[in-house]
Order: C-alpha cells, then sequence, then structure tokens
C-alpha cells in the first residue's frame, strides 16, 4: 500500500508493480497542488521546461498503464497487526504487507488542544466521522479545497455547519459551499474543551461546537500510524528508504529537502524496491515455516 499520489507515490507504485507486486495508491485526490503551481520544470534531467501540471498528468498515467490500483480515499490510521498492516480509510479497510508512506510534507497537530482532543470531538475526515455530529453542530477548519466538499457532506445531516476559511479566500478547484454553511476567516488559536471538543477559538469569536473537522492535505503524521521516528521535522530514513517501523518506508518530502521532483521520484522507486522485497522476504519466511 503507497499512502500519497504525488511524483513519489508514483514512482513507488510503477517500480513495486515492475516486481510483479499488487499495489493499492491511495490518494485524498489524485492531483498535486505543488506540481500543478509550477509554470515550468527546469531541473529535472531530460524533461527540461514542461510544466508541473503536465508532468503529473504524464506520471499518472504511467501508474494506470502499470495497472497499479488507484484508490481515491482518505487514509486515517495505520495500525501494525504483526506481520501486515490495516489502515482504516474513507473507502473501507486496505490490508497491505509492506506501506510506503509518500504524503508530502509532514505536518503536525500543530493547533492548541487539537493532538489531546482527537478522538474527542476532532476528527480529520467527515465520510467516517460525521454520522456521529448528526443533528448536531460542526466546525470545519478548511486548509484545502477539498475541506468544502467535507463541508458539504455535513451540511447534510448536522443541525449547523461553520466553515473556518484558512485558504484565506484562494478557492480554487473544487465545489462551492452550500448556502446553509456559516463562512468565517480568522487564525485558529485554540480548538477548546475539558475532556471532549467544545470551542474553536478564532481572534475573533469563539465558535460553539460539538465536533471539529481539521482538513488538510494529509493528516498529522503521529496520527497516522504509532512508532515512526521524526527528526527535523521529517520522517527518518535510511538508505533503503525504511523507517523505524519494520516493513514500512518513506519518500518525497515527507522524508525532509530538497523539495524537489527529481528527489521524490528517486526515492519512490527505493521505497517501491525496498517494499517489493520485504514482501518476498515475508513469502520466503512463510514457505519455511
Amino acid at each position: 500500500m503507497i499512502v500519497g499520489a504525488g511524483p513519489a507515490g508514483m514512482s513507488a507504485a510503477v517500480n513495486a508493480r515492475v516486481r510483479n507486486k499488487s499495489v493499492a495508491l491511495v490518494s485524498r485526490r489524485f492531483t498535486s497542488p505543488s506540481l500543478a503551481r509550477a509554470p515550468a520544470i527546469h531541473n529535472y534531467l531530460g524533461v527540461e521546461g514542461v510544466s508541473g501540471s503536465e508532468l503529473y498528468k504524464r506520471f499518472l498515467e504511467h501508474a494506470r498503464r502499470s495497472e497499479a490500483q488507484l484508490i481515491e480515499s482518505d487514509v486515517i490510521g495505520i495500525y501494525d497487526m504483526g506481520g501486515y498492516f490495516s489502515a482504516l480509510a474513507s473507502a473501507g479497510d486496505i490490508s497491505a504487507r509492506a506501506v510506503v508512506i509518500a504524503t508530502g510534507a509532514v505536518q503536525s497537530a500543530s493547533i492548541p488542544g487539537e493532538s489531546t482532543l482527537v478522538g474527542s470531538g476532532v476528527s480529520y475526515c467527515a465520510t467516517c466521522d460525521g454520522p456521529l455530529y448528526r443533528g448536531k453542530r460542526v466546525v470545519v477548519l478548511g486548509y484545502t479545497a477539498a475541506a468544502r466538499e467535507e463541508a458539504n457532506f455535513l451540511a447534510e445531516i448536522c443541525s449547523e455547519v461553520t466553515y473556518v476559511d484558512l485558504q484565506r479566500g484562494k478557492m480554487g478547484d473544487g465545489p462551492s459551499l452550500a448556502d446553509s454553511i456559516r463562512v468565517v476567516t480568522g487564525k485558529v488559536l485554540s480548538i477548546r474543551g475539558e475532556t471532549i471538543a467544545t470551542h474553536v477559538q478564532l481572534e475573533e469569536e469563539s465558535i460553539p461546537a460539538d465536533g471539529v473537522f481539521v482538513i488538510r492535505e494529509s493528516i498529522p503524521i503521529e496520527r497516522l500510524l504509532d512508532g515512526l521516528t521524526i527528526a527535523d521535522g521529517a520522517i527518518a530514513v535510511d538508505r533503503e528508504m525504511a523507517t523505524s517501523v519494520p516493513g514500512v518506508f518513506a519518500a518525497g518530502d515527507c522524508t525532509g529537502r530538497p523539495w524537489q521532483v527529481a528527489k521524490a521520484v528517486g526515492e519512490g522507486l527505493a521505497a517501491g524496491l525496498s517494499a517489493a522485497r520485504h514482501v518476498d522476504r515475508l513469502a520466503a519466511a512463510a514457505r519455511i515455516v
């Protein structure tokens, strides 16, 4: 299973498929906002001057031709089950013998109160947890265009939805918000509550809430998988792109600078091959037993 469909994730998928492994490539959406912002890329060997959007299109077409299974879904958590991993995803549970994390630059639970209230009113997926707040008040902290889709879903089942626009009015691609949704702007100071979330505190106001949905490009890495070592704001890996969790590899921006396409593609290749070798070792051990 590869989590993230940027250049690193695509490269990992293609190279694991070259080794004849079944591959689930899972991503909230199959786009790359960072590449889309690049009008021309001049430092990727052999394709000088190509636009970021065109290069991503080529990556995606290659991944599809490799016959990797592309799954559009949020991944909420990955759990080590002993010999395999199980991912809790909005599209349903996904199991794999090895995992490649390629979620982009590491994001952390940066809002005061966020990490302590996860599972107690704070969530990262409306599709997964929205039904828990049917008929209740929720606040959506929207860092991405995808957050508007989450907010619209919640508006269908919740009594009141407040959308905090943290894109600062840069709406980008994605749906418009439903008319029933209240939209506010301002810096988020904290998520408040003693044992459960009760308020979102902005600079200008305090918004009561039964649930708070924090929608970023990816969920905080410390919530994704227990046991990962983070160093200097990035996932620590060795030369084979192995993390501190056996069977889990990482590639691309999440492993640190330089944040460049060429580096991401190369690390994705290494991670995909390492994950394939890990699966082979597990299969060999099972035959011996």
